[in-house]
């Protein structure tokens, strides 16, 4: 593993969120022994019933004719001297795509500094040794954190019935060191095969996504770059959910043709910029979650894993991207222009950065 691949697994976790979502309600098969939960159901039906009230943003309906390319939702937000272009990304992405709309391709030139979800400038993980940033084996830091602990496997790690249909599940991808698969964590396991395998099967890739994209562009231009979450943490986050999420993340693992379709439909709704659809998708994940519950087709810790990415990776990260952005903004001495890049979904959900900063008082201005 190199730190390349590294990096590709990191890009993915927006992508990893919404497949994850479909693949959920796909399967039909019943965990044994949740009855512990089911006293929660009260509460999820409520939230359910909050959550199916929200409707498109209106200001989400485009005028491409005068724009064209991928928007990604540009939008701007300005205090005092400091300016800040907010720009939606998804984490893999085609040659073909490029150039971006004028508009966006007008914002990068325009900015001083360039921000993204994470630091693209870190090698690997070179930045979880603090102590010794330069060290040649720090990448080794990171895939701990993506490997099951020395001397268990998926058998081990797994319930049966769940391991059977993730190792059968396996035998579907072409091209796949499987011996290998079963030291890694379910979630690690289902980002390396969509990075390795099923993204360059449809032509994209992690080194033409979006965010490479404009980082490589503000290399291009000599402007700095840095992250607005930590590294360290970001990759504790990605790797390190708990054990009951990692079961649930490998019962509902699909086949290769099932995960193709799915990747190639986000891709597609992207590159489109189907905002329509990309909104409802992210804020229906939850409401088709509950669904496929009462349903008996996803068990009790697969609506629990649905509610894990919905609000602690989507929600969650959503206001705190807003809140970043705001501190750049007012904490700024020097006027300033800031390019933001932040995954799509985290501006089309229903609590998201554009919501979050009006509800601080800035005025976002849609430029697409």
């Amino acid at each position: 593993m190199t730190a390349k691949l590294a990096k590709g697994i990191i890009f993915l976790t927006c992508v990893f969120l919404l497949a994850l979502i479909a693949a959920c309600g796909r399967q039909a098969t019943q965990e044994e022994n949740e009855t512990a939960e089911t006293n929660q159901q009260d509460d999820y039906q409520y939230e359910y019933e909050e959550y199916e009230s929200y409707e498109a943003y209106e200001e989400y309906d485009l005028q491409q004719e005068d724009n064209h390319g991928i928007h990604g939702l540009i939008s701007v937000v300005e205090y005092g001297g400091n300016r800040a272009y907010i720009f939606g990304s998804i984490h893999i992405g085609s040659e073909h795509w490029y150039p971006l709309s004028q508009t966006v391709e007008d914002a990068i030139n325009r900015a001083d500094i360039f921000a993204f979800e994470i630091d693209l400038a870190a090698e690997g993980g070179r930045c979880i040794l603090e102590e010794d940033p330069h060290e040649d084996d720090c990448l080794c830091a990171l895939m701990e954190m993506m490997f099951l602990s020395e001397g268990t496997t998926l058998e081990d790690f797994l319930p049966a019935d769940v391991f059977e249909m993730f190792a059968e599940n396996l035998q579907t991808y072409p091209f796949l060191n499987i011996d290998m698969m079963l030291t890694l964590r379910p979630t690690t396991v289902v980002e390396l095969i969509m990075y390795e395998i099923v993204a360059p099967s449809l032509g994209f890739s992690s080194e033409h996504s979006i965010d490479n994209y404009v980082f490589n562009r503000a290399e291009a231009i000599n402007r700095p770059t840095f992250g607005l979450t930590d590294f360290n943490d970001h990759i504790a986050f990605v790797s390190g959910m708990p054990d009951e999420y990692q079961i649930a993340t490998a019962r509902y693992f699909t086949d290769f043709n099932t995960m193709v379709e799915e990747i190639e439909e986000l891709a597609h709704i992207y590159e489109t910029q189907d905002i329509e659809t990309l909104t409802h998708m992210v804020r229906t994940d939850l409401a088709e979650a509950y669904e496929a519950y009462a349903a008996g087709e996803i068990s009790a810790s697969g609506l629990a894993l649905a509610r894990y990415w919905h609000y602690t990776v989507g929600n969650y990260r959503s206001a705190f991207f807003a809140r970043q952005i705001a501190e750049l903004l007012t904490n700024t001495d020097e006027p300033t222009t800031f390019f933001v890049t932040v995954g799509i979904a985290h501006l089309t959900r229903e609590v998201n950065v554009f919501y979050t900063l009006r509800d601080m008082g800035f005025e976002v201005v849609g430029l697409y």
